[in-house]
Parts: structure tokens; C-alpha cells; sequence
């Protein structure tokens, strides 16, 4: 009979994109042993069982009650959660967490009718940063601060560890109010073959996006079923973030002042035609499966050696694992390319997932408790930053990103990357129908169905008139 964590391991490994047809159970139970999706990268060994409990380590028994958490990105999250939740039960042996998760869409759509009717069934909600707007804005939201006072030596550590841009804060700067905590964090990274670059004589990382291009198109070659690009560009939000990553790294921005009578689009300027124009040519060495790519799609491309570079894609640890990999040590990370234009500068974009606390919930203390705990890192427990990376937890705390690099090789880009990052969504509940707008028209230059002035002429026109039906200007 399969058990509840043989069943959550191979959803995990599904996820990916990179599970193959059939894996035995021997092996499967080998590679859960080890540790999740991080089998036979010498993780297991790395951690102790011992307990070493940090200044921030305290045990309450008087705390009771229980605690609802809805997950709503996929088995990748609820791992690591329910990796830690044991020792949060040393800690807390009376109250009794329970996390529930689903299909992003899914939970996203339950949580918010849930918040919309102010329920108590759900205390906490663990999703990605572009949702948070759409339930601050319906007051859904638990303002933090005063759970954050009560325990300053925790805070203060979080608050040095954890940068800023990876918090959820409104507005969203250092003196913003904390609304919730990170609980998973990410950017886009510049992956490359290091072995066909240096093949191909080329010793050093592409800075510029012409440097890159040349990355390209020296390593592009079809006949031998290897193409010198790959993004996720499927036609929709995840074009658009691709279009939103590029204009990013040549100095632009989605709209101008966001306050009153701002938040006009930015993008219909020579900044958003270099961009696109840069993605046009990027695009002539794409892989067959870009345009319909998510971020599966590009891993089992990278993974199998068909895909050789990806210079704007999401940071993810299965490229360097072998179980999944072919070329695990070959793949190396840094920094997103930048334009070349005086105005371009490094500008990955940022997302990432966090937990905020029901404003509706009868146990809020309790819910503070649990995903504080979360976040924790070393500072409560060295047992809690090492179970939530052997469940596939990817930290937005900077310490565990040096901790854990020499198994993730990855987590270098994401510390190089959080300090410059920007959001890659605006936080605001539109979001997400902004994204498809900029998306769809993107998709058409890039099909040839548009030209680069008539498609980013729609993008202003569509934004416009989204921002102006949702009252932002009259």
C-alpha cells in the first residue's frame, strides 16, 4: 500500500516535469530516505538528529487550540511545512496544526471565499506574493506587528536575515506595515552549460543581453537536437513575465508614481521596445517547446540536454540533482543578463511565497506561533532550517541560502539576486490580469502576429483601461 508520504514524494517529483514514466518502489523508497527531490545529493548525511536549539527556542504548553493552513502552491510548499511541523509539536504540544493543499487554482478560489465571507475555517494561507494584494484588499489580512513586538530578538534576527523586497510589507518598504512572512523565495536566474561554454571558448558568465545573445547562437545547434535558448513563454502571465523581466533589465517599469493620480503604464517607450526587440532575437535560437513552456517544460529540457541555456528562468534545485539531471555538475547559476543601454542594470525578478494569518481566525496567537516557527531558521532550532531543506524548501533568509549552498548550488544566484530583484508582479490585485494582457501581446510579436510598436500600443491600451475600470484614474 503507498503511504501519504510516498504519495506527497511523487506528486513532488511529478511536479518537476522531470519524473519518469515508471519508478520503482525500491527506488522510490531510496530516494524518500535520502530526503525528497534531493536524493543522492549527499543531503541526508548532512543532517543531525540531535537537538540544537538556538536563543530563540521556547516551549509552551499553555497554547492550545488548532491551526488551519491552506497551501496553495503545489506539494513543493507543503513539504517543507510538514517537515518542520514535528518539531513545532515539541514546542507547542498542545496546539495541532493541519495543512491542507490543493491545486494552486483551487485553494487560491476556496481561500478568498473563505476570506470574502470572513469564516474562521481557514487561520493561516500559505501562497505566492502575487495573491496577497487581492486579500489585503479585502481586509483578510492580520496586521502583524503587534505578534512581532512581543518576541524582538526573533524579529530583529528575521528582519537582518530576510531582505526587505521578500517581505510582505504595505506599503512595500522597510517601514511598511508586516503583513506576512516569507516562507519561500525565488527569482529568475541566468542557468548555463559550463562545459559547452568553455567547449565553446567561452570563459566568462554573459553580463549584457548581446553577450548572451552570443551564448546563443554558439551553442545553438538544431542538428544535434540542441537549442541555444529556452523561457517559460507560454502565452499568457508567464509571457509576460518574461516581457516584464527584459524591460526590467533595461531600466523600465510597469507604470509611473503609484499614488494618486499615477499607476500609468511605462512600457510603450524605447525601454519596451528594446526588450522586446532583445526577446525577438533571443528567440531565434528557442527551444520547440518555449512558446508553450511553463517552468516544467524548461527543467525537463535543461535537465535532458536539449535546452543548453537559460538566462531568465525561475531558480530551482532538480537541475543540479542527478537523479533528475544529466548534467547535474555542469549547470551553473548567477545573475539575469542586463541591457547594454546606461540605463540597464541587473534586475532579476522576484517571487516567492509567504504565510499571513486570517484576520477572521479564533486562533491567531496560535497561527503567529506556527508560521513564525516557519521562518525560524537557526535561530530557534539549527533541526528546523535543516528539515525544511530536506524537503525541498528553498529560504529567503540569507543565512540558509550560505548554509546550504554547496547542495544547492543555486541558492548562489538567489543571494545575489534578492538584494536587486523586483517584484514580478506589481502588488496590487490586478495583477494577474495585467500579466495576461502584456502576455498575449507579446506572444504576438514574438509569432510575427504583431509589430513591436502595434503590440506594446495594445499592452498600454489594455493596462489602461484595466487600471481605469478598477478606479485607479478617472
Amino acid at each position: 500500500m503507498t503511504s501519504d508520504k510516498e504519495r506527497l514524494f511523487r506528486q513532488t517529483i511529478a511536479q518537476t516535469g522531470l519524473m519518469k514514466k515508471q519508478i520503482s518502489r525500491r527506488r522510490m523508497m531510496g530516494l524518500m530516505a535520502a530526503g525528497a527531490t534531493t536524493a543522492s545529493m549527499g543531503i541526508g548525511s548532512r543532517f543531525a538528529s540531535a537537538d540544537t536549539r538556538g536563543p530563540g527556542w521556547y516551549t509552551n504548553n499553555d497554547l492550545k487550540g488548532k491551526v488551519t493552513m491552506f497551501v496553495s502552491a503545489g506539494q513543493r510548499w507543503e513539504l517543507p511545512a510538514r517537515g518542520v511541523l514535528p518539531i513545532f509539536n515539541e514546542r507547542f504540544p498542545n496546539v495541532e496544526v493541519d495543512i491542507q493543499a490543493g491545486p494552486h487554482g483551487e485553494m487560491v478560489t476556496k481561500a478568498m471565499t473563505l476570506a470574502t465571507s470572513k469564516s474562521k475555517a481557514m487561520d493561516v494561507l500559505y501562497t505566492d506574493f502575487g495573491q496577497w494584494p487581492a486579500f489585503h484588499a479585502v481586509g483578510a489580512m492580520e496586521n502583524l506587528e503587534k505578534y512581532a513586538a512581543e518576541d524582538p530578538g526573533w524579529y530583529a534576527d528575521y528582519n537582518k536575515d530576510t531582505p526587505t523586497g521578500v517581505q510582505y510589507r504595505v506599503p512595500a518598504d522597510a517601514d511598511g506595515t508586516l503583513y506576512g512572512l516569507t516562507g519561500d523565495g525565488n527569482a529568475k536566474l541566468h542557468f548555463y552549460r559550463r562545459d559547452l561554454m568553455h567547449a565553446a571558448g567561452i570563459n566568462k558568465v554573459p553580463e549584457t543581453w548581446p553577450e548572451a545573445l552570443e551564448v546563443c547562437e554558439a551553442l545553438h545547434n538544431p542538428d544535434k537536437d540542441q537549442y541555444g535558448f529556452i523561457t517559460t513563454a507560454r502565452r499568457g502571465g508567464f509571457a509576460g513575465w518574461v516581457f516584464w523581466g527584459m524591460l526590467a533589465s533595461y531600466g523600465g517599469d510597469w507604470f509611473d508614481k503609484q499614488a494618486e493620480g499615477g499607476w500609468h503604464p511605462t512600457f510603450n517607450n524605447d525601454k519596451g521596445y528594446k526588450a522586446l526587440e532583445t526577446l525577438m532575437k533571443l528567440m531565434k535560437f528557442r527551444h520547440p517547446v518555449t512558446l508553450n513552456a511553463t517552468d516544467n517544460e524548461c527543467n525537463t529540457a535543461l535537465a535532458n540536454g536539449s535546452a543548453v541555456y537559460a538566462p531568465i528562468q525561475w531558480g530551482t534545485a532538480v537541475l543540479n540533482n542527478p537523479e533528475f539531471s544529466k548534467f547535474p555538475d555542469d549547470i551553473g547559476t548567477d545573475l539575469v543578463p542586463r541591457g547594454e543601454t546606461a540605463e540597464s542594470a541587473h534586475r532579476p525578478l522576484m517571487g516567492g511565497l509567504g504565510q499571513y494569518v486570517s484576520a477572521y481566525s479564533d486562533n491567531k496567537k496560535a497561527a503567529w506561533e506556527w508560521i513564525k516557527h516557519l521562518n525560524s531558521g537557526d535561530y530557534t532550532d539549527s533541526r528546523i532550517s535543516d528539515a525544511y531543506i530536506e524537503h525541498t524548501g528553498q529560504p529567503a533568509r540569507i543565512s540558509m541560502l550560505d548554509k546550504y549552498s554547496d547542495i544547492r548550488p543555486h541558492f548562489v544566484g538567489l543571494k545575489k539576486s534578492f538584494p536587486v530583484a523586483v517584484s514580478f508582479v506589481p502588488l496590487i490585485p490586478e495583477a494577474f490580469t495585467l500579466s495576461d494582457i502584456i502576455g498575449n501581446e507579446a506572444t504576438a510579436v514574438i509569432t510575427e502576429e504583431k509589430s513591436i510598436d502595434d503590440a506594446l500600443k495594445a499592452m498600454e491600451k489594455g493596462v489602461e483601461g484595466v487600471m481605469m475600470d478598477s478606479g485607479y484614474y478617472g
